[in-house]
């Protein structure tokens, strides 16, 4: 290695450059390699807005074609689609890889390589081209604004709320977060902060209707057992690593203390159990508490350890980073086309030959089918996981008894004139049951199964 070489590596600011382009390197691979199920309608979602505004009603489904649409996620949309018209998926792939790696800049900088990794690992399985990115990015700058010693202004606090209510409805954790703020320090400030705050998030398209689509969906609490993120925690094997490292220091250094166990950390842990899509907020918040654990045990720890010792922790880093590779494996490879777990097969066939009538579809597959098949209106798709028919029922309901209840099936399909099925080749009883009826399959390719009425 030449002293140039090894003068660049000693700068710190080369290593910081080094350590947080290796990360954005791994978001960019991820945007790039997965394909989000609701891709498809946040992004003609936002063409539509460009063209024609805000809509009043649904205007992608033949089930729910009056229904209220209130789309917290619409200015996220807009953005979409203008990036998405000048540079394609690759130039999102870019710009939603820059919104995570922000996000641990902003609060990581100077945390060790190692606890960047496990952290990263972590957050790997939400990461990609989705609006939840704002919500982690702004989280973590709201988190280091009240963290500061010098209180935010108001106005940017505020700004920050308007912005983030017209992207994800993840502002509603932010409110939480000056709430919790104000109940630790009773401070009025707090207060006059999360007043504003709320005040701020009403300047959108939508108003205070905002907070009936949030509330819709917080207070489904059917969804903890019909949408995988809403599953009470669902633990990936990259997170194991970051748990396991911070509730070892936790409990190491932090466990006597009562309001340690109130703090961020554990209620946001707790958060996490409810839902594991509140895991990447857990890991943006305690991320610098590994930095800290690790510098009490360097402290606490002998000077002259003998051989057995050094090769203990020898050993515990080998695994620990071989457990990291392992987990990021599991989200990056085998590295296949992003289409490939998607009907794209089926969309060509269908718009060669027509379906004749409309088409029942699988709920993760109603984005992708708005996005390459916009002229059939879809039975389903993801923004409809609280949405409720008139008949009081909720749509996903009616899409989950479908291949167990011959009669709602029957009285779906003809109600609504479905003579094709799009579905998973995984639903043998849906598929089964109708090749019993009569049905016959045209296509089945990409783990997707198409099927036409005689």
């Amino acid at each position: 290695m030449s002293n140039r070489t090894a003068e660049f590596f000693k700068n710190p600011k080369a290593r910081l450059i080094l350590k947080f382009g290796f990360i954005y390197l791994v978001f960019f691979a991820l945007s790039w390699h997965r394909l989000d199920p609701d891709f498809g309608w946040h992004l003609k979602a936002g063409d539509y807005y460009r063209q024609y505004g805000i809509p009043s009603h649904d205007i992608f489904t033949f089930t729910a074609r009056n229904f209220d649409w209130i789309n917290h996620e619409w200015g996220n949309d807009l953005l979409l689609s203008l990036f998405y018209a000048i540079g394609g998926y690759g130039l999102l792939s870019f710009l939603y890889a820059g919104l995570w790696t922000a996000a641990f800049m902003i609060r990581a900088l100077k945390v060790r390589f190692i606890f960047l990794l496990a952290a990263m690992g972590a957050v790997l399985p939400y990461a990609g081209i989705r609006p939840v990115a704002w919500t982690f990015l702004l989280f973590a700058l709201l988190l280091r604004l009240l963290e500061n010693q010098k209180k935010p202004p108001y106005l940017l606090i505020a700004s920050l709320f308007a912005a983030w209510a017209n992207l994800h409805a993840g502002f509603v954790i932010g409110l939480a977060l000056i709430l919790y703020y104000f109940v630790r320090t009773r401070h009025k400030y707090y207060a006059k902060l999360l007043s504003l705050g709320i005040l701020a998030t009403f300047i959108n398209p939508y108003g205070p209707r905002l907070y009936v689509e949030v509330g819709r969906t917080l207070f489904d609490v059917r969804l903890h057992n019909q949408i995988s993120e809403w599953n009470n925690f669902v633990v990936f094997t990259g997170s194991l690593t970051f748990i396991g490292l911070w509730w070892a220091g936790f409990l190491l250094y932090k466990r006597k203390k009562l309001s340690n166990w109130l703090g961020l950390g554990p209620l946001l842990f707790a958060a996490a159990l409810s839902a594991s899509r509140n895991l990447p907020l857990f890991v943006i918040t305690t991320i610098n508490d590994l930095e800290k654990y690790y510098q009490n045990f360097r402290a606490e720890a002998p000077k002259n350890l003998n051989y057995k010792a050094r090769a203990v922790l020898l050993i515990s880093w080998v695994g620990l980073i071989s457990f990291l590779i392992y987990g990021s494996y599991g989200q990056l490879l085998p590295w296949t086309n992003r289409e490939d777990k998607f009907p794209k097969q089926a969309v060509s066939y269908l718009k060669a030959n027509p379906c004749p009538g409309r088409i029942f579809n699988d709920y993760n597959y109603g984005g992708y089918l708005i996005w390459k098949l916009p002229s059939q209106p879809v039975y389903i798709d993801g923004r409809m996981s609280s949405w409720r028919a008139p008949d009081g029922q909720k749509y996903l309901d009616k899409f989950l008894k479908i291949p167990d209840d011959q009669n709602l099936r029957q009285k779906e399909f003809s109600h609504y004139g479905i003579k094709c099925v799009l579905i998973r080749s995984s639903n043998t009883k849906l598929i089964d049951s109708l090749q019993n009826d009569g049905w016959q399959t045209r296509l089945k390719a990409n783990s997707a199964t198409l099927l036409e009425k005689s």
